[in-house]
């Protein structure tokens, strides 16, 4: 009898463990510099901590299980995630304890976890997974074999379109992923990395002073993250960690802003030059591809000004950099294709943009345009 109540006692202890291995959520720990995660856009990995510092950088993996965390950080910085294909559902990171997945049925799974918010919100913090016990991650999928990279202003960075514009919630109604590079490169069959800030400019940015002596587009280009400083030690991106087929510039619109003094011919043209400059020296023999500012309001001077650049670098030996015009013909969006401002596209808008674009750009790099995956749950 003391026999059978020592083993009674120890079967209920033992259930008792196994019950509270299952509530508590006893999962494995996989490190982030596990080789089957995949990292997109520019990622800087430090003691096995993975660091990204703009909007739409995104990690891709294949994992087994039932549920999915991830070990995150980083203040005021939107995410989305998309497991198996299916919609994508918005979150902020909370640490060891931002979950991505739950109740799925038992087996292998994808997951795509994107950063919504740009980089002038800081630094985001990967850490790795946390899958149920017993499971793990597996092979990872083939990588593309095409790679984009965009440069741009708030437009590329998808301000404002994800809900009702307002002041105090400008990166709560942001979806980076969703803005017109990203669904290009999509359209392309391509990954994608873009830098991009809301308010820069090629020499002068958003209510920025004449002259402007802020952080413009040349001078943050070869960083790894985005800052707005000049006076900080700045990691320098090296290219060779995300090498792209090619550099798309979309910027220009903020130049032309201040309704007051408006940037000269030769203003311009040096700082866009500059620009041109240092792309090509972190992307030396890559395509580089200008675009005419979306916002049709801001006039023919930024088209007519970057072309002339283009064809100048043309002349001086550099073949390989390429103009595409967006509303040499009439305005490409309407009113309704806006958030409300004639500025920042809607998601729809930026798909306009996209399509628009896809055959120029598949033209210029000798692809084929590819095939528009479906993305009405983004």
């Amino acid at each position: 009898m003391g026999y059978l109540r020592t083993l009674l006692g120890s079967s209920i202890l033992s259930l008792a463990i196994m019950s509270a291995s299952v509530f508590t959520g006893y999962a494995a720990e996989i490190p982030a510099d596990s080789p089957e995660i995949q990292y997109f856009g520019r990622w800087d990995a430090q003691e096995g901590v993975y660091r990204c510092g703009y909007g739409a950088t995104y990690i891709k993996a294949n994992f087994t299980g039932t549920s999915l965390k991830a070990d995150i950080s980083g203040d005021g910085i939107w995410w989305r995630v998309s497991i198996d294909g299916g919609e994508f559902r918005r979150l902020k990171p909370k640490g060891k304890d931002t979950v991505l997945a739950k109740d799925l049925a038992m087996g292998e799974h994808k997951v795509l976890f994107v950063r919504s918010t740009e980089g002038q919100a800081g630094i985001s913090e990967f850490r790795g997974f946390a899958v149920d016990d017993g499971s793990g991650l597996a092979a990872p999928d083939p990588l593309k074999e095409r790679r984009l990279e965009f440069v741009g202003d708030s437009i590329m960075a998808g301000a404002w379109n994800d809900g009702e514009r307002t002041g105090k919630k400008y990166h709560d109604v942001e979806d980076n992923d969703m803005s017109y590079g990203p669904q290009l490169a999509r359209m392309l069959e391509a990954d994608y990395s873009v830098i991009a800030k809301s308010g820069q400019g090629v020499v002068h940015n958003y209510a920025g002073e004449w002259p402007d002596r802020g952080v413009h587009a040349s001078d943050s280009y070869p960083w790894t993250f985005f800052s707005n400083r000049f006076d900080e030690e700045h990691l320098i991106w090296d290219t060779e960690r995300f090498p792209v087929d090619a550099v798309i510039l979309a910027i220009g619109t903020n130049d032309f802003s201040d309704k007051e003094r408006k940037p000269t011919s030769s203003e311009f043209k040096e700082g866009y030059r500059n620009l041109v400059t240092v792309v090509r020296e972190m992307n030396p023999g890559k395509p580089i591809i200008c675009t005419e500012p979306i916002p049709s309001v801001i006039g023919p001077d930024a088209r007519k000004w970057i072309e002339q650049v283009v064809r100048e670098e043309n002349k001086k030996g550099d073949r390989n950099i390429y103009f595409i015009p967006i509303n040499e013909h009439g305005a490409l969006l309407e009113e309704s294709d806006y958030i409300g401002d004639n500025t920042h596209p809607t998601k729809a808008g930026s798909g306009k943009i996209a399509d628009y674009l896809k055959d120029k750009v598949a033209g210029i790099l000798g692809w084929d345009s590819g095939t528009l995956e479906m993305e009405k749950d983004r």
